[in-house]
């Protein structure tokens, strides 16, 4: 057991005002009369891995709900997926957060950092699988049928379904390029006027990636022209006037400091500093001159530009932001019109690479249906097995396929499961025939199998054992607990025989103090457990035959759990 939820915090949740929470590897329990918060707990774990949440579920009274879980994550293969959606396990623990606010928002938190629900949805089947009454209806949707046995083939299947994915992908698009050259002749040729238009009014323009930013550099200069000379005039004057120079004040003064070179090395060097401003100064007086004597106001050059800014701003308005998406803008539309003049051309094309795609999709989607009819002869058997030790002796069962003519999202096969409960009764579509008993006994069998396939470190059980008794309700604890050697199980049970196989039990209790109700958990010693168990044997009433009843139960329960053991210890070898 390598992943598990170890830790849970429900604060102000339902009538939950606060509990925590400490979870064990193996199979836990919880019990407790109705209505004393057992599902509730399995909503809350159920927001950690983002299911819906309403409003109702805050506590009367309080402001917001907070749930937070921890998960211990150390199998490799779970915390390389959830990398994939960018979830990091640190220290291989993943700590998640889910806020409830009365203005109707939601915040979530993995590790800290803000995430959305999407991304829990997404995460959600790495981590819990909670499987409650309403789960049994998944069976009676023949559409799920196709995806349970992909879910126990894919071992088998490798990277062909991942191929075929995108073999299917191309199908798609050949078939969408297809439709798009078909259109009607009258929208082609209309299009065709204004795509010429478009184009003869990009390609007349002449336009450059950089030509409009420097005609607005040189449209600045004549604008401020006047400006730029006065400046220009003043600062040189400052610089070499008559009255006044200030590289001749700024010369003497270097010689000055020249003089003392000889004292000290720290005049050499404040020397050296003047002398280099000296120069530059000359350099840039020498810079400035010949910008006044080579400044000239082009009139004609000013209306060239401005008349060709006006350009840039009337194409701007149609086709992109700057000359780079013009450009882009340009070669679509050159694109567009290719495609419709040679339509007929591009058309015979396309079918060719549609047929081409559409055969490499099909020989991939029969391998697969080879792989699917294969595996399904052992999911098939091992299903009846598994029914046989659930009490339905007489249960047959079967996967029946049909293949469709065209190519499907997930191959060629149409999928739907069939069943026999009784002696001598023809296999039936599943959906026709189950009670609810029998269709929670098919459900746990499936659960048996698959969680040795599924990367998924916690199954949840939320009564599903309702509507049985006696030797099947010790077959439907034997079951779970036996899941439970391969992934960490909670099961919500209101039956003596699950509870007693637990390896973890914890009792829930409905607490009324002043004029409010709350939750309260308790994790039961063997003495609490015994009289548990007694009392979901008996009713209220506690005897002491109820309580050697009790007794006689555990006993059995962990003669089974031993064998259990044994027999998961011989599979994982």
């Amino acid at each position: 057991m390598t992943n598990l939820i170890q830790e849970i915090y429900i604060k102000n949740f339902a009538i939950i005002e606060e509990v925590q929470c400490t979870f064990e590897k193996g199979m836990t329990v919880l019990t407790g009369e109705t209505g004393a918060g057992k599902s509730i707990i399995i909503d809350a774990v159920g927001l950690l891995i983002g299911e819906r949440a309403s409003l109702e579920m805050i506590r009367y009274g309080e402001e917001k709900s907070l749930i937070q879980g921890v998960f211990r994550i150390e199998d490799p293969a779970v915390v390389e997926k959830l990398q994939e959606f960018g979830v990091e396990v640190v220290e291989d623990e993943l700590m998640i957060q889910r806020e409830l606010l009365q203005n109707g928002k939601s915040n979530c938190r993995i590790n800290g950092q803000l995430a959305t629900v999407a991304l829990l949805k997404q995460i959600g089947p790495y981590l819990i699988d909670i499987h409650g009454q309403n789960e049994h209806f998944l069976l009676l949707n023949e559409e799920k049928h196709l995806g349970l046995l992909d879910e126990f083939a894919h071992h088998q299947m490798g990277s062909l379904m991942a191929e075929y994915d995108e073999a299917y992908a191309k199908v798609v698009a050949a078939k969408q390029e297809l439709r798009a050259l078909q259109t009607a002749e009258k929208e082609d040729a209309q299009r065709v006027d204004m795509l010429k238009f478009q184009l003869q009014e990009i390609e007349e323009a002449n336009i450059y990636v950089g030509e409009e930013e420097q005609l607005s550099e040189e449209k600045e200069y004549f604008t401020h022209f006047q400006k730029i000379q006065t400046a220009l005039q003043t600062a040189l004057g400052a610089l070499e006037g008559e009255e006044y120079s200030s590289i001749d004040a700024i010369g003497e003064a270097t010689r000055e400091v020249e003089s003392l070179e000889s004292i000290s090395t720290s005049f050499k060097a404040l020397s050296t500093q003047m002398s280099e401003a000296y120069y530059q100064l000359q350099d840039a007086a020498s810079a400035i001159r010949h910008e006044i004597e080579n400044a000239e106001f082009d009139e004609e050059r000013l209306a060239f530009i401005e008349e060709r800014l006006d350009v840039y701003y009337q194409l701007k308005r149609k086709y992109g932001d700057d000359a780079e998406e013009i450009l882009a803008f340009q070669d679509k539309a050159r694109d567009a019109l290719n495609k419709i003049e040679n339509k007929e051309t591009l058309i015979a094309e396309t079918e060719k690479v549609l047929k081409q795609a559409t055969l490499e999709a099909f020989a991939i989607a029969e391998k697969i249906s080879i792989i699917r009819r294969e595996v399904a002869k052992r999911l098939e058997a091992d299903i009846v097995s598994e029914l046989h030790g659930l009490y339905m002796e007489n249960a047959q069962f079967a996967i029946q396929f049909e293949t469709s003519d065209s190519l499907l999202e997930t191959g060629i096969d149409i999928v739907e499961f069939y069943i026999s409960t009784n002696k001598g009764e023809p296999l039936k579509p599943l959906s026709k025939i189950v009670s609810g008993g029998e269709l929670s006994r098919i459900t746990l069998a499936m659960k048996s199998i698959f969680t040795k396939e599924q990367l998924v470190g916690t199954i949840i059980f939320d009564e599903v054992d309702t509507g049985v008794s006696g030797r099947v309700a010790q077959a439907i604890a034997s079951k779970m607990h036996y899941i439970s050697e391969y992934a960490q199980v909670l099961s919500i049970t209101h039956l003596p025989q699950v509870a007693s196989m637990a390896d973890t039990h914890i009792h829930i209790e409905k607490v009324e103090e002043g004029e409010r109700t709350h939750t309260i958990l308790k994790v039961m010693n063997e003495t609490e457990r015994t009289e548990e168990i007694a009392r979901m044997l008996s009713g209220t009433t506690i005897t002491a035959l109820t309580l050697e009843n009790a007794k006689e139960l555990l006993q059995i329960s962990n003669a089974i759990k031993q064998e259990n053991d044994t027999r998961a210890e011989g599979e994982r070898k």
